[in-house]
């Protein structure tokens, strides 16, 4: 039986073309094609189709010879086609992100995304081949094209919050649910947005306020168009408080290890 890898991208010179030769050069018994807009160079890929019919087509043809199938395309990973999606996503300042981003990102069964983990990948995997050591080989090339993608330096990561009679009262949850009320107004939209359940949002802002002793939302009762809450100028205050502290720490972790970092390579 053969598997249908199907390679998809955040955008152009995210590494989808090198993945998906990468995996013929690891994966047994393995045919690669590409589907694209652009003219067909059959020197460099004999198997380019601007058709997306004419590349299934190929594709049914192939699965009876060929163990696995390599695709690269956006198109049939949108549209739920093949065994194992592969997303790979850009970099900040630097890809012309598509606008189809998020749907692909959803459509993916495997994410070489900044905050992905390379065990999520191997269970994946482990589903679909039975070999540990193809297994292995298919983890260590993704996880080395996310190198290429976010850089392969370690970095410190820090998190900041605020705790009183040993209670955890404001954190990133709290921080991005009040992002969400400024822009929303709204804190049943800004729940839903922060994806955690309205009773979870008001509890959250409850706690605070006890806490704090004061309020961090204006709120207006509902009516004919229903109510809606806004950040008091308490609750501006903390949010930027906590947002300041949040930057002051990262940055201080950063500069820290940088020096330490540094200086054990030199040491070394």
């Amino acid at each position: 039986m053969s598997l249908t890898w199907i390679i998809c991208g955040a955008g152009r010179g995210v590494g989808k073309t090198t993945v998906a030769l990468r995996l013929c050069d690891i994966l047994p018994d393995s045919i690669y094609a590409k589907c694209g807009h652009g003219k067909a160079r059959p020197e460099k890929n004999k198997n380019y189709f601007s058709n997306i019919d004419d590349l299934e087509s190929f594709i049914k043809t192939a699965s009876g010879s060929k163990k696995h199938i390599i695709v690269e395309s956006n198109s049939l990973a949108k549209s739920l086609y093949g065994d194992i999606v592969i997303f790979l996503d850009g970099t900040e300042g630097k890809t012309n992100y598509r606008s189809d981003t998020r749907q692909l990102q959803d459509a993916a069964d495997i994410k070489i995304c900044r905050d992905t983990n390379s065990s999520d990948w191997k269970k994946t995997l482990s589903a679909k081949i039975s070999s540990g050591s193809i297994c292995n080989a298919v983890c260590d090339l993704l996880l080395d094209q996310k190198r290429r993608l976010f850089g392969a330096k370690p970095i410190v990561r820090s998190k900041v919050w605020f705790e009183a009679a040993g209670e955890h009262i404001f954190g990133s949850g709290l921080a991005s649910l009040m992002e969400n009320i400024n822009r929303t107004g709204t804190l049943r939209e800004a729940a839903r947005d922060s994806n955690m359940s309205y009773r979870h949002a008001w509890e959250l802002i409850r706690t605070a306020e006890h806490h704090f002793g004061r309020s961090l939302l204006n709120r207006c009762a509902g009516g004919r168009f229903g109510g809606s809450s806004k950040l008091s100028q308490d609750g501006l205050h903390m949010l930027d408080v906590f947002k300041k502290l949040n930057d002051e720490v990262a940055a201080f972790t950063d500069e820290k290890f940088e020096e330490l970092y540094t200086r054990e390579k030199v040491n070394v």
